[in-house]
């Protein structure tokens, strides 16, 4: 699941400002086409990625004139970080509204479908989690196969596919952003429960405990999926 264009030219032009000081506090941007032949995109995400910095008080459109770096990116310190973790939060949210519309409805097929070897190894990577440092390198590689054990004892391909790309962008965005990724007691309370339902081969009970329990993975993450979509 790469990073979406306008996603990227957001992070460009947001780097160029506050990283490389490509442009200053007070100073004029160059109009859309040429910061399209930098950015290498189209100008209609070079106007979204304006329009997201404007929302963020990086940028500021003085009608007639253009676009203008704003006072702020100078005078407060760790203003860039601000915005470059506001831009974060937005692809976590979507990522884990994603999961989220997944993740429950793979719970209820494996609850059904899954083999006895299949839920003996999701009962055994549940207890590995249990076991490890709640922040080790290790538990969070045991989160993955956890939700992947599950996907995949839906014995559908193409939700196996879809969770595994879903995993796997959501481990580099806690790689590349400033939020680390952690497992909260509450997360593996959930899973105990989760496990618990797959068990009791209680279908619309695992559903249940997976949706709760990515509530709450958004939450510990201060995710608001009710929000309004991207500018």
């Amino acid at each position: 699941m790469p990073m979406k264009v306008a996603d990227r030219a957001k992070q460009e032009l947001l780097n160029k400002i506050i990283v490389e000081k490509e442009y200053h506090s007070g100073e004029k941007l160059p109009n859309e086409n040429r910061l399209a032949e930098e950015l290498r995109v189209s100008r209609t995400s070079v106007r979204e990625a304006i329009q997201f910095l404007v929302t963020q008080n990086v940028l500021e459109v003085r009608r007639g004139k253009g676009t203008f770096v704003t006072d702020h990116v100078d005078d407060s310190q760790g203003f860039g970080s601000k915005a470059a973790l506001s831009l974060q939060n937005r692809r976590l949210r979507d990522i884990y509204e994603l999961r989220y519309m997944l993740a429950p409805q793979a719970a209820y097929f494996a609850a059904k479908r899954a083999t006895e070897a299949e839920l003996e190894n999701i009962i055994q990577i549940g207890k590995e989690i249990q076991e490890h440092s709640l922040e080790s390198d290790e538990d969070m590689g045991n989160n993955e196969k956890f939700h992947m054990a599950i996907a995949r004892a839906t014995h559908n391909e193409f939700a196996v596919q879809l969770m595994q790309m879903i995993e796997d962008r959501l481990i580099e965005e806690f790689k590349a952003g400033e939020k680390r990724q952690v497992l909260y007691d509450s997360v593996l309370d959930d899973h105990k429960m989760i496990i618990n339902y797959l068990k009791l081969r209680d279908a619309d009970g695992a559903r249940q405990a997976m949706a709760l329990h990515m509530q709450h993975s958004m939450r510990e993450y201060h995710i608001d999926s009710e929000e309004e979509g991207a500018v």
